[in-house]
C-alpha cells in the first residue's frame, strides 16, 4: 500500500498485542515488490520486540511466492521453499515460525514436490508446524498424504465463500485441522468499495496499514 505508514503500523501490532492478541499473521511476500521480499516479517518482528510480545506472540508465516515488477508469482520449488523459510527466519531476528504455509500451489511445479519440501522444513526443526494456503479440495487431500498438514488458510468472507463451495472447509472438519480464514473483509480489492462505508472503510485502513 502506497499509504502505508510505518510508525502506525507499529503501533498497530503493540495495540493488538496489549489487548491480548497472540497470533500474528504475516508472508515473506508482504511488501512493495521484489527489492522488499521480508518487509513486513522485519516490521513485525521489529514491534514484537519493542512492546515486549515476543514471548507471547505465536507468529504464521508463508513462503513461495515471488514478486517479479509487483506482481504475485507462485514459486513451489523445493530449493525456494527451502530459502524462503530461511530468509524468513533471518527477517523475524529470532522468533521463532510456529506456522509455515505455503502461499499458494504453483502450477508450473509439481504439488507434491512443493508439499514435501513443506514437510522437511518441519522434520528439520525450522519451524514447528507447516500448513498450506489457497488450495482445492484435491490439493488438499495431496497434501495431507505427504506432510502433517496443521493448518489451512483460505479466503472466506461474504463476498467469496469458494472455500465452502468447493469442499475446502468440510474436509477440514473431516480431519481435525484448523482453517484460518483471510480476506475477512473481501481483501485489497475491495479496499475502494469498503471505504464507502465510513465504519468497514475505517476498518480496512487499520487492516492494511500493516
Amino acid at each position: 500500500d502506497e499509504e502505508r505508514e510505518e510508525e502506525r503500523a507499529l503501533e498497530t501490532i503493540a495495540a493488538a498485542a496489549g489487548a491480548g492478541i497472540t497470533v500474528f499473521d504475516t508472508a515473506h511476500a508482504y511488501g512493495l515488490g521484489a527489492e522488499e521480499l521480508g518487509h513486513n516479517e522485519r516490521l513485525l518482528a521489529r514491534a514484537l520486540w519493542s512492546c515486549g510480545a515476543d514471548t507471547t506472540a505465536r507468529i504464521v508465516t508463508k513462503g513461495g511466492m515471488a514478486r517479479p515488477d509487483g506482481a504475485w508469482a507462485p514459486d513451489g520449488r523445493a530449493k525456494t521453499i527451502r530459502a524462503d523459510c530461511e530468509a524468513s527466519l533471518d527477517a523475524l531476528d529470532g522468533l521463532p515460525i510456529d506456522l509455515y504455509l505455503v502461499h499458494a500451489p504453483d502450477p508450473r511445479t509439481p504439488w507434491r514436490t512443493t508439499v514435501r519440501a513443506l514437510a522437511r522444513l518441519a522434520d528439520d526443526r525450522l519451524v514447528r508446524h507447516v500448513g498450506v494456503a489457497n488450495v482445492s479440495r484435491p490439493q488438499l487431500d495431496e497434501a495431507l498424504a505427504h506432510a502433517p498438514i496443521a493448518a489451512v488458510q483460505a479466503a472466506l468472507s461474504p463476498f467469496d465463500d469458494r472455500a465452502l463451495r468447493g469442499g475446502v472447509v468440510e474436509r477440514c472438519v473431516e480431519a481435525g485441522i484448523p482453517l484460518i480464514a483471510h480476506s475477512p473483509l473481501g481483501g485489497p480489492r475491495r479496499k475502494r468499495a469498503l471505504a464507502r462505508h465510513a465504519q468497514l472503510g475505517e476498518v480496512a485502513q487499520k487492516h492494511h496499514a500493516t
